[in-house]
C-alpha cells in the first residue's frame, strides 16, 4: 500500500502579519516576481505544491507558518482507475511548477517546536525574597540594586529553551549610581516646588527630556548583561529614535486622550525588537498595526466611564465608584497584557526561528485575579509564589519554532 499524498494548499496570511512583509519573504523563499506572488495572494485556496508525502508536507507547511504564510495540509483521495495525469495549464500547476526548485531548501529547513521552560519554585524564591526585602529596609533602600540582580539572576537562571539556561550577569554597582543619580534629581525636583512652583515646572521638563536617555541606555545595559547559551543579547539604538518613541508618542497618546495609545506601544515594541541581535542574527518585526488598534475601543469606553463616575460623584456612592473604576481597569489591563505580550512575541523573527505565544484572556485573568486575592488575604507573603506562577505560565505558553540554522548555531557555540 503506497503511502497518503498531501496536497499543499495556501490559505492566507497569518495573523499578525505585515502582509507587504510575508509577500516579500514568500517572494523571495520560492525566487518569484511581483506579479505572480499578487495573483497568489489574490487567489482562493490554490495549490502550491501538489501529491508530496506527508513528512515533506509539515515542513512545507512549517517553513510557510515562520514567514507568516497559512496552508493546508490536504489529504489526496487516491483514485482506483487508471488515468493519466496531465498537468493544468491554469494557476495550480503554474506556480507549483515554480516552487518545485526551493523544495531542496525546504527540506533543510527542518522546523522544531522548543517550548520554554521555568524550573523555579515558590518557596525557593520566598527564601531569596525574604533577604532582598529585609536588606533592603536595613539599608533604607540602599542596597535594592543588588536585591533587583538577585532576584532577575533567579528567573534567568531557571528560564530554559532547548535545555539550556539564560543568565544575567549586571553590576549592581553601576545600577545603584544610575539610580541615585536619579533619585536625587527627582529629590531635586520635589525641593524646587517647595521654592517655586516655576522652577518645580523647569525640573520637572528636564526630567522628561532625560527620560528617554535614560531608557535607552537602561534598555541596553540589560541586553548586553543578558545571555543565552554564553552569547550575550546585543541592542543598538539611536538616541534620536529613542526620544521619538519614549517621549514623542507617549507625549501624543496622553494629548489625544488615549487615541493614539495603541500606536505608541505599537512603535516602542518595534523599536525594541529591531534593534536586538545575538550572535550576529537580527530580529524583525512584523505586527499588523489593525491589531493594536483593536484594543483602543475597550480603553475609550474605560475612560468615558471613569470620566462619568467622577462627574457625577454627587449621585453615585463612592464606594460603588471606587470598585468599578478599579475592577474596569483591572480588566483593561488584563486585555491589554494579554493582547500586547501575544503581539510581541508572534511578530518577532530571525534566521534561526521565530516565537509563538498562546496567551489566552481567560487563563490569565483567572491567574491574575487569584494572585491579587492571595497578595491580600496573606498581606503580601504570597507575593513570591505569584511571581513564580506567573514565571511559569509565562514559559507554558511560549514556544520557540527554530530551523536547521539554529541547530548548527548551538553546535558551533558547544
Amino acid at each position: 500500500m503506497s503511502a497518503p499524498q498531501f496536497d499543499i494548499v495556501f490559505r492566507g496570511v497569518r495573523e499578525g502579519f505585515d502582509i507587504s512583509y510575508v509577500k516579500a519573504q514568500f517572494a523571495a523563499l520560492f525566487k518569484l516576481d511581483a506579479v505572480k506572488v499578487e495573483r497568489i495572494f489574490k487567489s482562493k485556496r490554490i495549490t502550491l505544491k501538489n501529491h508530496v508525502d506527508e513528512r515533506v508536507a509539515n515542513i512545507f507547511v512549517a517553513r510557510l507558518l515562520a514567514i507568516g504564510v497559512l496552508a493546508d495540509k490536504v489529504p489526496v483521495v487516491p483514485v482506483s482507475s487508471k488515468a493519466i495525469y496531465v498537468p493544468d495549464n491554469g494557476e495550480t500547476s503554474t506556480y507549483a511548477h515554480e516552487m518545485h526548485q526551493p523544495v531542496e531548501f525546504l527540506y533543510g529547513e527542518h522546523i522544531r517546536r522548543i517550548a520554554f521552560t521555568f524550573s523555579g519554585n515558590g518557596f525557593e524564591y520566598f527564601k531569596l525574597w525574604i533577604i532582598n526585602v529585609l536588606v533592603c529596609i536595613l539599608s533604607a533602600g540602599i542596597l535594592y540594586p543588588w536585591a533587583q540582580v538577585r532576584s532577575l539572576r533567579y528567573f534567568y537562571q531557571n528560564t530554559h529553551l532547548d535545555n539550556a539556561e539564560f543568565r544575567y550577569t549586571s553590576n549592581p554597582q553601576k545600577i545603584f549610581l544610575v539610580q541615585f543619580a536619579l533619585m536625587f534629581y527627582i529629590a531635586c525636583i520635589c525641593y524646587a516646588f517647595l521654592i517655586s512652583p516655576f522652577y518645580g515646572a523647569v525640573s520637572l521638563i528636564g526630567l522628561l527630556g532625560v527620560l528617554p536617555l535614560y531608557w535607552s541606555k537602561r534598555s541596553t545595559f540589560q541586553q548586553q548583561y543578558s545571555f543565552y547559551c554564553d552569547t550575550a543579547f546585543q541592542q543598538t539604538s539611536n538616541l534620536r529614535d529613542a526620544y521619538a518613541v519614549f517621549l514623542g508618542w507617549p507625549l501624543l497618546a496622553v494629548l489625544s486622550a488615549g487615541v493614539l495609545a495603541p500606536y505608541a506601544v505599537f512603535k516602542i515594541q518595534q523599536y525594541r525588537v529591531q534593534t536586538m541581535s545575538i550572535g550576529g542574527y537580527a530580529f524583525s518585526f512584523s505586527a499588523n498595526i489593525k491589531k493594536y488598534f483593536s484594543l483602543l475601543p475597550p480603553l475609550l469606553m474605560a475612560e468615558i466611564i471613569t470620566f462619568a463616575c467622577v462627574y457625577y460623584r454627587a449621585y453615585i456612592p463612592v464606594g460603588f465608584s471606587v470598585l468599578m473604576i478599579v475592577g474596569l481597569w483591572l480588566l483593561i489591563f488584563v486585555r491589554w497584557r494579554v493582547a500586547l505580550v501575544n503581539l510581541q512575541w508572534n511578530a518577532p523573527s530571525t534566521k534561526l526561528g521565530y516565537f509563538v505565544a498562546t496567551w489566552g484572556l481567560p487563563d490569565y485573568n483567572k491567574l491574575v485575579i487569584n494572585n491579587l486575592l492571595l497578595c491580600l488575604l496573606t498581606l503580601g507573603i504570597y507575593w513570591p509564589w505569584a511571581k513564580v506562577r506567573t514565571a511559569k505560565y509565562k514559559a507554558t505558553h511560549l514556544a520557540f519554532f527554530a530551523n536547521q540554522r539554529f541547530k548548527k548555531w548551538r553546535k558551533s557555540l558547544e
